[in-house]
């Protein structure tokens, strides 16, 4: 239940299943005017949360005024955002229409207006101008997150109910959502992003269909044409002169001087799961072992260990500090190369194993690991593992990318995305 002070303009932390909401899709709400309560209404039971004591309680049988929304016959007159017209059952987009969820006059005489797509609309009936509190990423079946200075980029891909539509950037100063949509933008041609990687001149995004760039200076966005015969773009990383592309069809580079795009002569039967850029070397995963390039070089070798850790299938990589983390799905776990003297160590997890996403991020304390059951952090004191599920917050088990930001951790999952303070269990007894 996602909770807007209309005082300070600002979303307040959502009510979820650690409040005691029995499941985190939330189907339809009720406010009492008489009591102050709001009830509420999931595919897992119903109920009410008691605002003046700040907890849930849980009922056996839907309460009558959780009756179905109705919409308003007569909406009032509101202006709205340059190229939104609003009608009675939807709004008219400038490429596409939204229908109109649920409409709402409340005791202050303000305007409230429930979208599928366009978040909440607000209007202050003095002026009549109507906004949209859009919160939370475009997409809800997030694939990739990134760090961009003081902003996040989120991207996703389809899901069963929506095709996605195109890009979010979260600012962490200002706390607002900037929406990037791919119908209404020239040079985004698909909104399904596998992987983003920003730079300081542009942020790069691996696609189903090739590889995208916006330039931070000219605001303007670039699909790559030649780019859309590899298919999905799977990982992307930055060399000295070079951005390196793995796809579903090998190994590509991009000259950033000349702008020069060519696919890697002999990697047309490596199909690149993962890359990663090192102090020295550029890392790339595949189902067939592990390699590694110089920054400034463009030749590949593969790695070697004399236990053949790195023959195995590589499906995530990481680096943190001078150390090299590898998620491997045969056997299932992580390998860590130990600098300066190049030794190997293995962590098993069962979880990685059959995984169809899976990523890894690590600090000097703690590594982290996506997978379709759950995150999963490792203590590197004790060596000791511990699960993070729906049980514990987390808003879907299915988890497919993964940020750590300063105090933070973020989970990209398959219905969207959950923030984890894990500074303050840094010194828990596990």
């Amino acid at each position: 239940i996602r909770r807007y002070d209309k005082f300070t303009k600002t979303f307040l932390s959502p009510l979820t299943t650690l409040d005691g909401l029995p499941d985190n899709r939330v189907q339809r709400l009720a406010f009492d005017q008489n009591t102050g309560d709001l009830w509420f209404e999931t595919p897992s039971g119903g109920g009410r949360w008691i605002s003046r004591l700040g907890i849930m309680s849980l009922v056996g049988q839907t309460p009558a005024i959780l009756r179905k929304p109705k919409l308003q016959e007569h909406l009032p007159s509101v202006v709205m955002p340059f190229g939104y017209y609003l009608e009675p059952n939807r709004i008219r987009g400038p490429r596409q229409d939204y229908p109109v969820t649920e409409t709402l006059i409340d005791a202050w005489g303000d305007f409230w207006l429930g979208t599928w797509g366009l978040g909440v609309g607000r209007a202050d009936m003095r002026d009549e101008q109507l906004s949209f509190l859009r919160y939370g990423p475009l997409e809800e079946n997030v694939t990739a997150i990134a760090r961009d200075g003081d902003a996040i980029w989120f991207g996703g891909e389809d899901t069963y109910r929506a095709p996605a539509r195109g890009i979010t950037r979260y600012h962490t100063k200002s706390k607002t959502w900037e929406y990037f949509e791919a119908a209404q933008i020239i040079g985004l041609d698909n909104p399904q992003i596998t992987t983003i990687l920003p730079d300081s001149a542009n942020v790069w995004f691996g696609t189903h269909r090739g590889l995208t760039r916006y330039n931070r200076k000219e605001n303007r966005w670039f699909t790559y044409r030649d780019s859309r015969q590899w298919g999905r773009v799977t990982a992307l990383a930055r060399g000295h002169k070079r951005l390196w592309i793995g796809t579903q069809s090998g190994m590509a580079v991009l000259d950033l001087k000349d702008n020069a795009l060519r696919l890697v002569k002999g990697s047309e039967n490596f199909r690149i799961t993962t890359l990663v850029t090192g102090p020295r070397n550029i890392w790339a995963g595949t189902r067939f072992g592990l390699y590694k390039c110089p920054r400034e070089d463009i030749i590949w070798h593969p790695a070697q260990d004399p236990d053949n850790h790195t023959r195995r299938p590589i499906v995530a990589l990481s680096v943190s500090q001078d150390k090299l983390w590898a998620a491997t799905d045969a056997p299932p776990g992580l390998i860590r190369l130990n600098a300066p003297d190049s030794t190997w160590s293995e962590f098993p997890l069962a979880e990685v194993g059959g995984s169809r996403y899976v990523a890894v991020t690590a600090d000097t304390s703690r590594v982290w690991v996506a997978t379709d059951l759950g995150a999963f952090r490792l203590n590197l004191n004790n060596q000791l593992w511990k699960s993070f599920t729906p049980t514990d917050g987390l808003i879907h088990d299915r988890v497919q990318a993964l940020l750590l930001e300063d105090e933070y951790v973020w989970f990209g999952t398959a219905q969207g995305v959950s923030r984890f303070h894990w500074a303050k269990d840094f010194f828990e007894k596990e």
